[in-house]
């Protein structure tokens, strides 16, 4: 059954990125921080829109001769849903009809992010580029997509094993926690490999956990407050499928990764590690270390368009 698309649009503009249908590229960085969007601007040869819109900023301009935005979206998937979704929209739809064009080329969109260290030997400061995401988050589930990579299929299932497990026998969140997995496009993650090795900076590559929240959801500690999952970082840990680990722990990727792939979009993320597995109260100063990661990811940009 057709169903006519609920494209919510004030003054022509979205109505959440408040963008106009030229103000984005078709290279995208998305980014938590909003203030990190400004500093990933900063590298550009050339600002043409600033838009800001909510709690959403959006930078676009060009970067050695490639067009290019940054939007910050604040932190959580479902920012990132509503940020990806209006970008979507306004690479791929005539906002005045509503209808949808044919055959769009797709969105190259990588993630300049910050994480915690899930590996007891993780080094603060290290960067980590995810090959795969769980989502421990719910906004996946929203947008239905089977999958036929088999790595997907086990991820799924034994952390879910592993998670529930780890919750009390008393708890009634018992048998609860669902978590989905997600997959970076390959060539996105091998692009961040090279570079990331042309500028031989310390980096990891593994399954990247996306929580919905920094504290209770990253068992984080809180006097007055009881956490269902008393060590997520300790029990995901030990996954472990064919020498494929969880190396580091965020809050948007897994939405990312699955909706890219759903729209054949090609999607990464790159993270500075910004604490360890066991000082998640103590985090580094992370100003100075994202320049390593917004480095890599824009010399990653350029090695995607050399491909093109």
């Amino acid at each position: 059954m057709f169903h006519k698309s609920e494209i919510v649009i004030v003054n022509e503009r979205l109505y959440h990125l408040g963008i106009k249908k030229t103000d984005l590229a078709e290279n995208i960085f998305i980014v938590g921080d909003p203030a990190r969007a400004t500093r990933v601007s900063e590298e550009f040869d050339r600002i043409d829109s600033e838009i800001s819109n909510r709690e959403y900023l959006t930078y676009t301009g060009i970067y050695r001769n490639i067009p290019v935005s940054v939007i910050g979206t604040g932190i959580g998937t479902d920012n990132v849903e509503i940020a990806l979704v209006e970008a979507f929209i306004a690479h791929e739809f005539d906002l005045k009809t509503g209808e949808r064009f044919q055959n769009s080329s797709p969105l190259t969109i990588i993630r300049l992010g910050t994480s915690g260290g899930v590996q007891p030997d993780v080094t603060p400061g290290s960067l980590a580029i995810s090959s795969y995401a769980l989502g421990l988050d719910s906004t996946g589930i929203y947008y239905d997509y089977p999958i036929d990579d088999e790595m997907l299929h086990r991820i799924e299932t034994e952390s879910s094993e592993i998670l529930n497990s780890a919750i009390s026998d008393n708890s009634r969140f018992k048998g609860k926690v669902i978590p989905y997995a997600s997959k970076a496009s390959t060539e996105v993650t091998d692009a961040l490999i090279n570079q990331a090795q042309e500028l031989n900076v310390e980096f990891a590559t593994g399954i990247t956990v996306s929580s919905p929240g920094f504290y209770g959801p990253s068992s984080r500690h809180i006097e007055g407050l009881n956490n269902t999952l008393p060590d997520i970082k300790g029990s995901l840990s030990k996954l472990n499928l064919d020498g494929l680990k969880v190396h580091n722990m965020e809050m948007e990727s897994s939405l990312l990764f699955h909706l890219c792939s759903q729209l054949g979009y090609r999607a990464g993320t790159i993270c500075t590690v910004i604490s360890g597995p066991n000082d998640s109260d103590s985090i580094i100063d992370y100003e100075r270390a994202i320049g390593k990661t917004i480095k890599v990811g824009l010399n990653a940009l350029l090695e995607l368009n050399e491909v093109n």
